[in-house]
């Protein structure tokens, strides 16, 4: 994983929206710490000789780097006011931006977004009385065909410009951000920029309490994807856009062994299969990288042995599949599964499933984790049903499992194949 928190891919293409003040500045040398040379994209305004000098440090800084450079030459319209043109500007720069997001074909474009920034646009909402799951902007959130991302936000302004120093990144923060409304410039020459390390700290817990539930689930799900790789669909889609988009990516980007692009086509493409009717089934996204729903779980599969897998046996026998192998010939009595019990089903454990355990009903996948089942193992579970469809036998998990059975299962790691746990 990058400094930047973000999972580079090695052939994809990235844009970072520059302006030569030291955030920008300081967000371009770290993308080009962890290995990235993005396109840089410029706005000329035309307005004012600090602008010129802006562009003339930005221009030199990419020859020397060796950077790609991309410039917007724009003229402000006459006769507007400020907050008109500053909607003008917006409209300007977004509209550059996903053109050269649909020329180069990037993956993702890099705004240098930072914690002052959230902090003003919280104190802008505040004073105008509206109220919203996020006062400030979401990591990751999308523009038409662009996903934005916004790495900086927990970073203070002076944060940035102290980043640029220590690191010898030029930049200049002597011209004005043409680029905001008049009154958000108020608010950070007037308010923002007066604050303390406690009055800041006493608005972000302000911040804090106001998004709690947002938050919480946002910790929770990143939390359960590190954990077991898996997502509950309808957690993942309680989330605000931006949220979404972040935990998707997230999760394919922890699970997969190959970067997959994630567009915000795939994004909704995602949303659709997660609420189709459907409560089992598979989505391509790469490669051997499927997505794999399962009733409310959402989790990714890489090698095909993860994915949910279902077998008939209509009478005692050897079966060998990518899953297990098992050896019933001589009966299974051992598992409680007798000859009545055929033809049964051999499928994968999946989140609805309950089985007795210690006397008491409970999720067979909790009781595989508790037991301190890996989550690629747990996903390649086996569990047993007879004729009537009901759960005859769930085999348990222990790391130092002696085995007892006369009958034979072996269920494969899918981490590595040639290994095996004898059950």
């Amino acid at each position: 994983m990058s400094q930047l928190n973000y999972d580079f891919g090695k052939e994809s293409v990235y844009l970072v929206a520059c302006t030569y003040g030291p955030d920008s500045m300081a967000l371009l040398d770290m993308m080009q710490e962890d290995g990235v040379k993005p396109v840089v994209c410029f706005v000329d305004y035309h307005m004012g000789e600090n602008l010129r000098e802006a562009r003339e440090g930005v221009e030199k800084y990419c020859q020397e780097r060796g950077l790609l450079l991309e410039v917007n030459e724009a003229t402000p319209p006459e006769g507007k006011s400020e907050a008109e043109i500053a909607n003008w500007a917006r409209k300007l720069r977004y509209g550059f931006f996903l053109e050269c997001f649909r020329k180069h074909g990037a993956a993702a474009l890099f705004v240098a977004h930072h914690l002052d920034d959230v902090i003003e646009n919280y104190l802008l909402l505040k004073q105008h009385g509206i109220k919203g799951q996020h006062y400030g902007w979401s990591r990751v959130s999308t523009y038409e065909d662009m996903i934005i991302v916004r790495p900086l936000l927990d970073y203070s302004r002076d944060d940035l410009r102290n980043y640029c120093v220590s690191h010898n990144v030029p930049f200049s923060d002597s011209f004005s951000n043409y680029e905001e409304a008049t009154q958000r410039s108020i608010i950070r020459r007037d308010v923002v920029s007066k604050l303390n390390e406690i009055e800041r700290e006493q608005i972000l817990e302000e911040m804090r309490r106001k998004e709690s539930d947002t938050v919480g689930l946002r910790k929770t799900l990143n939390e359960e994807i590190l954990k077991t790789g898996e997502v509950p669909i309808r957690s993942l889609l309680a989330l605000p856009d931006g949220d979404y988009a972040d935990a998707v990516i997230t999760l394919v980007n922890a699970r997969c062994p190959m970067h997959v692009t994630v567009t915000p086509r795939l994004l909704k493409e995602i949303r659709s299969f997660c609420l189709s009717p459907e409560t089992n089934k598979t989505m391509h996204l790469k490669g051997a990288c499927y997505l794999v729903k399962e009733y409310d779980v959402l989790s990714i599969d890489a090698d095909g042995l993860a994915m949910p897998y279902s077998y008939v046996l209509e009478k005692p026998c050897k079966f060998s599949c990518p899953a297990f192998d098992l050896d019933f010939t001589m009966g299974a009595e051992d598992r409680r599964i007798t000859d009545a019990d055929y033809p049964i089903t051999v499928r994968s454990a999946l989140p609805a499933d309950v089985t007795t355990y210690g006397g008491y009903l409970v999720p067979v996948r909790r009781m595989l984790a508790a037991a301190g089942c890996p989550p690629e193992l747990m996903r390649v579970w086996p569990v047993f049903l007879g004729k009537n469809k009901k759960i005859l036998y769930v085999p348990r998990y222990d790391k130092n499992f002696v085995e007892y059975h006369k009958s034979v299962l072996n269920i494969h790691f899918p981490e590595t194949k040639g290994a095996s746990a004898d059950l």
